[in-house]
């Protein structure tokens, strides 16, 4: 099977974590199946940079991370205009076009991350041909953007015209629904995990390595410092009342940088700031902590979350959507109301007072977050995209 991946998210050098489960989705199918991912380059020559929004600052003129045998990265180039969705999509679709035209092998499907840009361009571009096109719809582009003026015209398309839709949470349905998205169309799949990096591991080795206190609990946070997150929620909990001899340990970087910087420069040495970290070492901060703490005000399906579960570490989360069906309260964590800093405070003593089972954890979640069966499945709804619309052959079939 040959699949061309669009998306405006995906890691570079530059900018190594951004887009990086997108990355790995991409490495796991391409396990199976040949997989070409489409990362469009944008230029803007003449126009100040501080008119762009960061994701494009972020990513032009930059090369993609190196990627494994089997998948390929393509940026062609094209004329970025600051904070239109309208012509980004019609440039995109335009790259589309020109890719599933000279393609040798062609293309059998077009999967698009996010409902628009990528997602509008991957519908307009296959449109009146035989390509089945599946859009992904991630997180705030359903959550946050179908608020915003002309979004919901724009996702109204994506979804008429999509072959099948993936959301990454359940609490998607209702709003795709509204949109016309109908029960054959949509498929509900989580992100993924890499086991290979995220499994049990001895908690004071990775201490040491990352040169932590090895005695005492610590509490992690691996996130965007900002207030969404409820970052500084947890730690005025942390200070209520957390043991002495504990730490919270905060890797990130985002507006709330210097706040928390003195903060942890006043707290002495309980509060431990670290910058943005690789995947590698946050899978070592994962297995040196004894609880993974996200108070968010609002998320899609997190995979820090997902990581520190598989990882055998309980997760302290908020009462909102995302979190309901990954946290079992007693069993893989607990959850407490967006805000509420003092139930927030006393659950981070309550899980240090529960026996947990790492290898039970870790067990539940790495049947369902796994890659190998997180790409089996999206394997599949590619089987019946292709079935729909004529192009399943019996060897594609896996």
């Amino acid at each position: 099977m040959q699949i061309l991946v669009l998306t405006e998210s995906f890691p570079t050098p530059h900018h190594p974590g951004r887009g990086i489960f997108i990355r790995e989705q991409v490495h796991a199918l391409a396990a199976h199946h040949s997989v070409t991912v489409l990362f469009p380059r944008p230029f803007w020559p003449g126009i100040p940079s501080h008119w762009l929004e960061r994701r494009a600052r972020h990513l032009g003129r930059r090369e993609p991370a190196s990627m494994r045998p089997g998948c390929q990265v393509k940026r062609p180039g094209y004329l970025y205009v600051p904070r239109n969705r309208t012509i980004r999509s019609r440039q995109l679709a335009n790259l589309v076009r020109h890719e599933l035209d000279s393609a040798d092998p062609p293309y059998d499907l077009v999967h698009a991350h996010w409902l628009s840009p990528p997602g509008l361009a991957a519908v307009r571009a296959v449109s009146g041909t035989a390509v089945p096109t599946l859009v992904t719809a991630h997180a705030g582009d359903v959550y946050r953007d179908l608020a915003k003026p002309g979004y919901l015209r724009m996702a109204r398309e994506v979804v008429q015209g999509a072959t099948r839709l993936i959301a990454v949470a359940d609490y998607f349905r209702d709003p795709l629904e509204r949109l016309g998205a109908t029960d054959e169309q949509l498929r509900i799949i989580p992100n993924g995990v890499d086991l290979t990096r995220f499994h049990p591991a001895e908690r004071l080795a990775a201490r040491a390595d990352l040169d932590l206190p090895i005695a005492g609990p610590m509490y992690l946070y691996i996130g965007n410092l900002e207030v969404a997150k409820g970052v500084m929620d947890l730690v005025e909990a942390f200070f209520i009342s957390a043991p002495q001899e504990a730490v919270l340990v905060v890797a990130g970087t985002g507006p709330l940088w210097p706040i928390l910087g003195k903060r942890a420069r006043e707290s002495g040495g309980r509060l431990i700031l670290r910058g943005w970290q690789p995947h590698d070492t946050v899978a070592r901060y994962v297995a040196a902590s004894n609880c993974f703490v996200l108070p968010s005000y609002g998320e899609g399906n997190p995979v820090t979350v997902l990581e520190s579960l598989c990882c055998g570490i309980p997760v302290i989360g908020s009462t909102i959507p995302a979190f309901l069906p990954l946290i079992k309260p007693g069993h893989n964590g607990f959850l407490v109301p967006p805000g509420a800093v003092r139930e927030l405070a006393s659950r981070l003593l309550d899980v240090l007072a529960v026996e947990w089972d790492p290898a039970a954890i870790a067990r539940d979640a790495g049947r369902s977050y796994g890659w190998p069966t997180v790409a089996e499945r999206i394997i599949a709804i590619y089987e019946e995209a292709m079935a729909v619309t004529g192009k399943l052959n019996p060897e594609h079939r896996t």
